[in-house]
């Protein structure tokens, strides 16, 4: 009987390379595939366990998968790397409503829009509310949609519902610009006894939100049609 010929020792794969894999991972992320994207983001640790993009990636994803106690791990698990995660960890226990821990990771930091922003969010579900506004104003210039909307309602809490008109009108905002806006500024308006003001003001914005609500019934309603006739 003729010896068994040995079995050829199966070669491993090489494992994939880590711009494959980040490619990969952004997708996951821009489908709101987040599961997916926290699994490729552990792939990349697991061949380079400090690689600080892939550490972001896992916290964005499981931040906008909204497992903020996850998220809070993996920061804490990796707080002894030269990786500055304090802004994460501020959003993670704002969302946690730890605010006086959230606002105490925002202490010391570099004053960008996005922390700005944070930053006045949290004052303001302090109560903090004219510190709350005081921030809002040097987010003045910047592009983060609703800042308008939110500083406008920071003005009513903090009792300064009668300078609303002058602040839209330095921002160079119309209050009907938005549904939101306008409903914050009929509030300032109720605040300030101008009663006949809000209602019209509601009004409008009611009209806007309706008109907006309709155009969009309309196009799906003739969408529909075209595929119907299809």
């Amino acid at each position: 009987m003729a010896p068994k010929s040995k079995e050829k020792p199966k070669t491993s794969q090489p494992p994939p390379a880590i711009e494959d894999l980040f490619t990969t991972l952004d997708r996951h992320i821009n489908r709101s595939e987040y599961e997916q994207a926290v699994k490729l983001a552990d792939q990349v640790l697991s061949i380079a366990p400090a690689d600080e993009d892939a550490i972001r990636c896992k916290v964005v994803a499981l931040v906008k998968d909204d497992k903020i106690d996850d998220a809070l791990s993996v920061i804490h698990s990796f707080h002894k790397l030269p990786i500055d995660l304090g802004f994460q960890k501020a959003y993670c226990l704002y969302r946690q409503n730890k605010l006086e821990e959230a606002i105490a990771c925002l202490r010391g930091r570099e004053r960008d829009s996005e922390t700005s922003l944070l930053e006045a969010q949290i004052l303001y579900r302090l109560g903090k509310t004219d510190a709350c506004v005081d921030v809002y104003k040097t987010l003045k210039d910047s592009e983060i949609e609703t800042v308008d909307v939110n500083f406008v309602a920071g003005l009513v809490s903090a009792g300064k519902a009668s300078q609303v008109k002058g602040a839209l009108e330095s921002w160079r905002i119309k209050p009907t610009s938005s549904f939101e806006l306008a409903f914050n500024t009929a509030c300032s308006l109720i605040e300030n006894g101008n009663y006949a003001d809000a209602e019209q003001l509601l009004l409008t914005a009611r009209s806007s939100l309706w008109s907006y609500h309709h155009c969009q019934l309309f196009s799906r309603n003739i969408f529909l049609l075209i595929v119907a006739s299809i």
